[in-house]
């Protein structure tokens, strides 16, 4: 059984993580005066910023995110001067609106809790008769979710959110018997850790979405009453409950943690384009790890750019890697053989539009393998 990581440390990696999406904001790209060329804010949980202006009287700037489980969402402006901000659903309906956030504060905000979809964010200058000369527009959502009961059936599992990833769920065992079912999806074959950190005694299973039991525990060791499974998934959903040990007791409170290694594991065939695994998307981080086991073999992994950034793509290698970057029509963008004279792992650093790319990774000179290597997409 493979261990990846601890739960505290899990827990301070999670707020880690929180505290750096903040200060780290996207530039909004014009036009964006309607839905249909709004700027992407990105995935939640979590959180997401664009600095903006209201250059023209009457200018209206919109912006979307896409949530992937039910969570408050907090939408806020960040400015001295008078903005105001309006939520709609991905059909376009006004969900809330709001001026400003309290008396003599010209910031706007709105909090509301949310299902799974998308949602789009519009905002302007109250009044549509002045300019704004800067504002800064946050999207967050909390990385842990409440446990909603009745949540006590599969039918009415709670929903943490997707893998790759860190999701994170809070809950009580309030009544004897009772047993709190959430589930989650894998989207790529990956490593995946479930605990949950508590001080009293919890124990929990893991099901495949037709119910078949995958693992089961009680205690991570001994006199160590927090309850831990770490197993390979296969993309699927799957279903977590978490109970007292015994049916005897209450628990007062537990965290629920779900992690899956980012880096997921090439799958061969992937030898073409048409074959390219799908690593996800960007701005943010993806990984995979894979090997040139075979003289003359060539990886081609797919990504998809949501909203311009700077991409930096890399891999960690012992072995003497080239990497080549493609636009959707084959174009070649960058190649890049040695990051250093002496360093035989391969870099590329481009300005990228949104759009579907394409990275090739082979041995450079095709006469030699790689046992291993790791691929690195970063867009922050």
């Amino acid at each position: 059984m493979r261990q990846m990581r601890t739960g505290w440390m899990a827990l301070a990696m999670v707020l880690l993580i929180a505290l750096a999406g903040f200060g780290k904001c996207w530039v909004e790209v014009e036009p964006n005066d309607a839905m249909e060329v709004a700027d992407y804010m990105g995935e939640l949980p979590g959180s997401s910023c664009f600095e903006g202006q209201i250059e023209v009287v009457g200018d209206a700037d919109y912006f979307y995110f896409t949530l992937t489980s039910a969570r408050w969402v907090k939408i806020e402006t960040t400015t001295n001067e008078d903005t105001e901000i309006a939520l709609l659903d991905a059909l376009g309906t006004l969900l809330a609106q709001n001026d400003d956030l309290a008396v003599d504060v010209s910031s706007s905000y709105i909090n509301m809790f949310l299902q799974p979809g998308d949602y789009y964010v519009a905002v302007v200058e109250h009044g549509n008769d002045n300019v704004i000369y800067d504002y800064t527009l946050t999207v967050a959502a909390d990385l842990c979710v409440f446990e909603v009961e009745d949540n006590d059936t599969v039918s009415l599992a709670d929903n943490l959110g997707n893998l790759p990833g860190e999701l994170c769920g809070y809950g009580t065992i309030g009544v004897i018997g009772d047993i709190d079912f959430y589930y989650f999806t894998v989207t790529s074959s990956q490593w995946v850790e479930i605990q949950t950190v508590t001080d009293e005694e919890t124990e929990i299973s893991l099901f495949d979405y037709v119910g078949n039991l995958i693992a089961r525990n009680d205690d991570a060791a001994i006199d160590v009453y927090r309850s831990y499974v770490s197993v390979y998934l296969d993309p699927g959903t799957y279903m977590i409950a978490v109970f007292e040990h015994g049916n005897d007791n209450v628990i007062y409170d537990y965290t629920l943690s779900v992690i899956g290694e980012a880096c997921v594991f090439e799958i061969e065939p992937n030898d073409d384009s048409s074959l390219a695994n799908a690593l996800g998307s960007l701005p943010g981080s993806l990984c995979t790890a894979g090997a040139i086991d075979v003289v003359g073999d060539l990886d081609y992994f797919t990504f998809e750019m949501h909203s311009p950034a700077f991409v930096e793509i890399y891999t960690t290698t012992g072995g003497d890697s080239e990497i080549a970057l493609f636009d959707a029509d084959g174009n070649t963008i960058a190649i890049n053989d040695d990051v250093t004279a002496g360093d035989s792992s391969s870099w590329i650093g481009q300005d990228l539009a949104p759009g579907t790319y394409y990275v090739a990774v082979r041995e450079f000179g095709s006469d030699g393998t790689i046992d291993t290597y790791t691929l690195n997409l970063d867009a922050l």
